[in-house]
């Protein structure tokens, strides 16, 4: 692993910040840099009504893929990464020069993103996005939670948590550490980009709550291995749709369970995913004996 930037900056001056995608990540890190004072620009494939909502909670300006970047300083990439080869050419024409790219996209071939040959072969998932944009980007914000990002504590505070970022760029992973600690997390070297597998998904330090020595002992313990409900490579055209099929019916489970939770206890989604989340990764039962419970008793244990 490399040497850890300086970050000893906790307040940064205003930055023009561009972020394409306004699933969960995206929309949350608007709420965050919004929040912040820094001057934000959104854009999504097609959807305008959320847009439009996103503005005006956060005041974020909605644009268009190809005017969303004009002037940035830091253009937040968070969209699946099927969607990647879908960006125009020139997209990231009108950034300011010198602009950092962060990646938050997490490879899912059987829940959304289907096989991505490279990936399965070794290729880190930033390092694909980067040869597919023609552009170096950071790996950041994509190894926590979505309903984290709100959370985000002043240094020193106990129980914030670490948040991993890997690039090659010392000067452009700068920035990113200072974007991390101040949306409210320590930022943890992860290394140069070809070491991001460390923190993609299925690994220890993947979307598991952990502080800066726990962070660093979970970057350790990581294997290249991909774990079985990661990979694709192996299963045939029929396989993969059929697991295709049978992980997003299990994810629409858990997206009407959160909003049984929602409506029965006056939660924010925010709050309702992770208590769910927490009773999965606990392991004490089942996902589907949890769901089923949730739904008879609009509750959890």
């Amino acid at each position: 692993m490399t040497d850890t930037p300086n970050h000893t900056e906790r307040r940064m001056c205003k930055m023009k910040i561009a972020i394409i995608g306004a699933g969960y990540i995206g929309s949350s890190l608007a709420r965050v840099f919004t929040r912040l004072g820094h001057e934000v620009s959104i854009t999504n494939a097609s959807n305008a009504q959320v847009l439009q909502e996103i503005a005006k909670e956060t005041g974020a300006k909605p644009a268009a893929i190809m005017e969303v970047a004009q002037g940035a300083e830091a253009v937040i990439i968070s969209i699946p990464p099927k969607s990647i080869p879908s960006l125009p050419a020139g997209f990231l024409d009108e950034a300011a020069s010198g602009a950092v790219v962060i990646d938050t996209g997490n490879y899912y071939p059987l829940l959304r993103d289907g096989l991505i040959e490279p990936i399965e072969r070794g290729l880190t998932e930033s390092r694909w996005v980067e040869q597919q944009i023609k552009h170096p980007v950071i790996k950041a914000f994509n190894a926590t939670p979505w309903y984290n990002l709100a959370k985000g504590l002043p240094a020193g505070t106990p129980g914030r948590l670490a948040m991993p970022v890997a690039g090659d760029d010392h000067a452009a992973k700068a920035v990113v550490f200072k974007l991390v600690e101040e949306a409210g997390f320590d930022a943890v070297d992860a290394g140069g980009l070809d070491e991001s597998w460390r923190q993609q998904p299925g690994t220890p330090a993947y979307c598991v709550d952990l502080d800066v020595p726990g962070l660093r002992q979970a970057l350790s313990e990581a294997t290249t291995e991909r774990g079985y409900d990661f990979k694709a490579i192996h299963l045939s055209e029929e396989e993969l749709t059929a697991a295709y099929e049978m992980q997003n019916s299990f994810h629409k489970r858990i997206g009407e369970a959160v909003l049984t939770l929602m409506e029965s206890n006056n939660w924010t989604e925010a709050e309702a995913t992770k208590a769910l989340y927490i009773q999965f990764a606990a392991g004490s039962k089942p996902a589907n004996e949890i769901l089923d419970f949730v739904f008879e008793y609009k509750r959890l244990e």
